[in-house]
């Protein structure tokens, strides 16, 4: 993945590999905001509770924002999905595509870092093909973070 500012628009250059990978990882990702199993570590890390020590006012606040937050997501999530080119190439993203993108990607990486477990003292089996999409996701990230910056 390349990523240059240009005229300020971020222009985003993807392998098809790279293309191919985000298909999979925004599949995943939108079946799990479907499905929304309240169980599943996942949903309760991107749906923390509001009240972490009042069950009551935290099942009130779930029922009053989480329809609203899941749209939100499941929204930024397809418009992601319909910028990336399906065999790789160029899209272009402006300031608040770039936010957009920036949000997506850090919904993926909670996902996926919840899945393996990471935390600030746990080191990551880097043999893991998972560990290694996780590590390529935080460099997305960081590129377009950087290049937003500029």
């Amino acid at each position: 993945m390349k990523v240059r500012r240009k005229h300020g628009v971020l222009r985003v250059d993807l392998h098809a590999t790279e293309a191919a990978l985000f298909t999979v990882l925004f599949t995943d990702l939108s079946a799990l905001l479907v499905e929304e199993d309240a169980e599943d570590p996942v949903i309760q890390r991107l749906y923390p509770d509001g009240y972490a020590d009042d069950a009551a006012a935290s099942s009130e606040y779930r029922e009053l924002v989480t329809s609203d937050l899941r749209d939100e997501r499941a929204g930024r999530l397809q418009a992601c999905w319909a910028e990336v080119p399906a065999d790789g190439g160029r899209f272009e993203l402006d300031d608040e595509g770039g936010d957009r993108w920036i949000k997506v990607l850090n919904d993926l990486r909670l996902a996926l870092g919840t899945r393996l477990g990471v935390t600030e003292t746990e080191e990551l089996d880097e043999s893991e093909q998972s560990v290694a999409v996780y590590q390529w996701l935080t460099a997305v990230q960081d590129m377009l973070v950087t290049h937003l910056m500029d």
